[in-house]
């Protein structure tokens, strides 16, 4: 039982320490427009669109854009 205990532990803060390590949504758009070809997830295939969010406001003091984010599936096919 200790050794369950010890491994459900281990595997949930492996969990938290790969979701630390995972890209901003801006990431796969950074230097890129909107309406331009991007690449999202792990496959690096280009599936994806570059949108800028309407609910989103850009920082202004840094040069990236954060509003403009890869977005895939239906959202991609929407101007």
């Amino acid at each position: 039982m200790l050794r369950h205990r010890w491994f459900v532990i281990l595997v949930i803060g492996l969990f938290f320490l790969l979701m630390g390590n995972s890209a901003p949504p801006w990431y796969a758009c950074e230097g890129k427009a909107d309406g331009d070809p991007c690449q999202y997830g792990y496959g690096c295939s280009t599936n994806g669109v570059c949108r800028l969010n309407p609910n989103c406001t850009d920082e202004p003091n840094s040069a990236v854009n954060e509003c403009l984010t890869c977005v895939t599936g239906r959202a991609a096919t929407q101007p």
